[in-house]
């Protein structure tokens, strides 16, 4: 018999209120071939049909199986796989794994992504419907309940259109726009974000996203300029989706400044404005921000 040697990763989202058989058997496999065993739950910030628990709660599912015996950590999604593959090795990494590293998931939602530095291999879990045990679930009474209860939910509520605000701040001649990136991205956004229950309006969303995600400054001129569904990642083959509201207005002094989740501000001259500038999720918002131009400048 082959001694088990290195580390053996195991990249799965788990979305299961409870781990099957087969979740076991294949834990157990990865075990016997290594040393230490870690598993890595990917988790997404919008939680959807496909995504329901957070990823506290399946580590807490796993807690309860194993106890401290199985290491379990978190890796957010992000919505480049090539930078998902750097951050995933680069938090292997920081847990200085013993040995050889080998990387176990799906073939379609792993393997055929992944980029990064270390040996991959197919894991196959095929998952058990959830509908005939969901339907006998009568009480929240546990934690495995409790996560029973939250995929029934999920699934049995109307899909969500969820609404942001995005802006496009101009100098005051209109030659120059302001863009922001965030981390792990290396194109451009409009800034902007979600609307809050709490705000009274759409454009007053787009007032505290953008004093948020830029500083304290003085605008004028705010427009609206039109609305439309964007394919954002998050809810990517989901059944809820977001549609955003895009303003303009003109920057009137002050100092901007990239805060809260932005990395960087950057003024583009707008004759030099392209696709390929933008992050994909805000290149359907460039028709609206052309034909504003346009009227702007007859």
């Amino acid at each position: 018999m082959q001694a088990s040697s290195g580390t053996g990763i195991i990249i799965g989202r788990f979305q299961v209120f409870e781990l099957s058989e087969l979740h076991l058997q294949l834990i157990e496999k990865v075990q016997k071939e290594h040393n230490r065993v870690i598993v890595f739950l990917g988790s997404n910030p919008a939680p959807s049909d496909i995504n329901p628990l957070d990823w506290l709660l399946r580590w807490k599912m796993f807690e309860e199986t194993y106890g401290e015996t199985l290491e379990v950590h978190e890796m957010p999604d992000l919505p480049d796989d090539r930078i998902w593959s750097q951050e995933l090795d680069r938090r292997i990494m920081e847990l200085k794994p013993d040995g050889k590293v080998s990387i176990y998931g799906t073939e379609l939602e792993f393997i055929s992504r992944y980029s990064g530095r270390y040996e991959t291999h197919v894991l196959e879990v095929s998952e058990a419907s959830l509908e005939s045990e969901i339907m006998e679930i009568k009480d929240v009474i546990s934690h495995r309940d409790f996560r029973a209860g939250v995929i029934f939910g999920m699934l049995s509520r109307f899909p969500t259109v969820y609404p942001t605000v995005d802006i496009a701040v101009f100098s005051p001649d209109y030659k120059k726009i302001l863009l922001a990136r965030k981390p792990n991205e290396t194109r451009y956004r409009f800034p902007g974000g979600f609307s809050d229950p709490s705000d009274d309006s759409f454009e007053e969303s787009a007032m505290r996203e953008l004093s948020e995600e830029c500083g304290e400054f003085e605008s004028a001129n705010w427009t609206y300029l039109g609305s439309q569904r964007i394919e954002d990642w998050r809810y990517h083959n989901a059944m809820d989706g977001i549609i955003t509201h895009l303003y303009a207005c003109t920057f009137e002094g002050g100092e901007a400044v990239a805060s809260d989740d932005i990395a960087e501000i950057h003024w583009h001259e707008v004759n030099r404005l392209s696709e390929e500038i933008f992050v994909p999720v805000h290149q359907p918002l460039l028709p609206l921000l052309q034909a504003y131009l346009e009227e702007v400048n007859e």
